[in-house]
């Protein structure tokens, strides 16, 4: 049994390993390129390569780290404004609308930031429904453009965890503040926002990840972000020095941005109210507040994803390519892709699940599922950029090459970007299984395949249909990796959608924008009526 453990462990080993390929991949490249430089005897080459990157850190670098550090800084501060004033209005009072309300919050993630873009222009065009009704039009290619479709994109992550801590906090809490003289929005900014904290940087951080990962958006409105300016580096600069200096770059922040989180996380310590009726109960607003509470939640709403889910439905139904045969091979193109991805990533998620649980909660199998979990924290340009160094590595030894005409590398993209999603799902399932069954199963002395497949399968089945979900609908929307990856000729839903906007038809972008946004709503839905049943369950 010893040597079935150790093998399996090798595998689970084996699977994080590549995992982390991509990104130790970057920083070697650019090592190399490092190391070519003041190596080479060649001076023509050497004076190539510190050309490309004296230019890169004079004149993109601060341009990029200016633009990124102010979109992250206003999409953070209006993320957390939107996200924790909702929260704190459904959790803690009754008012028109309320209960529907919650429920709906969480629907502009179901709109990519990119499609909201494409959207926000179409309804921002010269003639369009915006000048025809105020008689003046607003201009969003700029930053201010890109810090609106984020925000509003966004903001559902700081609700969803500021929402789920203000539920927890204990009514004894709100007495307190009574007896002290405090008022409700007293209450609000010294009492309970201090108590949710943990949980809303949380959801900042999140938001801070997509913002950093994100590259639609940026690219479209022209904003040079970090992951906007990868790709123009590689792809229109022709200069992939400067890239995988920015990739690189990239990661460390994003690695010392988790860290930061992960310390800071082991300093504080905190205790959860368990006893649901002393839970603070919801309190009725006057008629006024509640007509003012409903429509400041409603306008977030409106503007997140009612608009913008009508004017796709409106130009994307009007679309001629509905009826032809193009538009289908392209939707299954997306679904075959997404199909494939969210299989191999729910199954080698599982792998890694049982390898950490017969570690009987060991540090081996902690980091294991850790090391598997980093892709999600890197933005999808950076990965795109350390495959494709890999790919072409790799092309050179074996003399094949393998970008331009293999799913392989796009599917293995999508699986290190998407990996995390899938253990987080997977190991919550795990989690709901006592170890009084492990032993059971122990006893039998099965192998370790007969042991997954016929116990934990089972047990697991509905816990594997949510990472599948999550998985797919993921690859349905990513724009980077696929843009980057995708074998000659073969276009995506996403790709496809990005190119008509990028070339200013706006309109035509609509069909395959509504597709992305129709599967990603049947996703959300699915997802969180599974999430609530759990909970009545529990």
């Amino acid at each position: 049994m010893r040597d079935k453990t150790k093998a399996i462990k090798a595998l689970g080993l084996f699977i994080a390993f590549l995992v982390v390929v991509p990104v130790i991949s970057i920083f070697i490249e650019f090592g190399s390129y490092l190391f070519e430089a003041f190596a080479s005897s060649d001076e023509s080459r050497l004076a190539q390569i510190s050309g490309n990157l004296s230019h890169f850190f004079e004149f993109l670098f601060f341009r990029f780290v200016k633009d990124t550090f102010i979109v992250a800084f206003f999409v953070l501060i209006i993320c957390y404004i939107l996200g924790v004033s909702t929260a704190y209005l459904i959790s803690n009072y009754n008012f028109y609308l309320s209960k529907i309300l919650e429920n709906l919050l969480i629907l502009p993630l179901a709109i990519p930031a990119y499609i909201l873009a494409f959207v926000y222009v179409g309804i921002m065009d010269y003639g369009a429904e915006f000048e025809s009704i105020f008689g003046f039009r607003i201009d969003i290619f700029n930053i201010y453009g890109v810090i609106f479709v984020l925000s509003v994109s966004l903001y559902p992550y700081v609700y969803l965890f500021a929402k789920s801590a203000f539920k927890s906090e204990s009514m004894a809490i709100y007495e307190v503040g009574k007896i002290h003289g405090y008022s409700e929005f007293k209450i609000f900014y010294k009492v309970s926002i201090k108590i949710a904290m943990p949980s809303i940087i949380a959801g900042l951080m999140l938001v801070l990840m997509e913002v950093l990962s994100d590259y639609g958006a940026s690219a479209y409105l022209g904003v040079d972000t970090f992951s906007a300016g990868i790709f123009k580096t590689w792809y229109d600069l022709g200069d992939p020095y400067s890239s995988s200096a920015l990739s690189a770059i990239l990661m460390l922040c994003v690695f010392a941005l988790m860290y930061v989180e992960y310390k800071e996380r082991q300093k504080s310590k905190f205790s959860f109210n368990q006893d649901i009726s002393e839970f603070i109960q919801k309190r009725d607003l006057s008629k006024f507040k509640s007509i003012i509470a409903t429509l400041y939640c409603f306008m977030i709403l409106f503007i997140g994803f009612i608009l913008p889910f009508i004017w796709l439905g409106y130009w994307g139904l009007k679309d001629y390519k509905l009826f032809e045969i193009d538009f289908y091979i392209l939707s299954l193109n997306s679904l075959i892709l997404a199909g494939i991805t969210g299989l191999v990533t729910t199954i080698l998620a599982f792998i890694l699940c049982f390898v950490a649980r017969i570690s009987k909660g060991g540090k081996f199998g902690f980091w294991i599922l850790k090391a598997s979990s980093v892709g999600y924290a890197i933005p999808g340009a950076a990965i795109g950029v350390s495959l494709m160094i890999a790919a072409a590595f790799i092309g050179e030894i074996f003399n094949v090459a393998i970008l331009g005409i293999s799913f392989s590398v796009l599917i293995f993209a999508y699986v290190v970007r998407f990996l995390a999603t899938a253990i987080y799902s997977i190991d919550g399932g795990f989690a709901k299984i006592h170890t009084s069954i492990d032993e059971a199963g122990y006893m039998l002395r099965p192998s370790y395949f007969i042991l997954m497949i016929k116990l934990y399968m089972p047990l697991l089945k509905q816990f594997f249909l949510l990472s599948f979900l999550v998985v797919f609908i993921d690859t349905i929307k990513e724009l980077p990796l696929t843009r980057m990856l995708s074998p000659f000729s073969f276009e995506t839903l996403s790709v496809k959608a990005f190119w008509y906007a990028t070339d200013e038809r706006i309109y035509d972008s609509a069909l395959p924008s509504l597709m992305i946004v129709v599967l990603s709503l049947f996703v959300l839905i699915f997802t969180h009526i599974f999430i609530k049943a759990k909970r009545a369950r529990n």
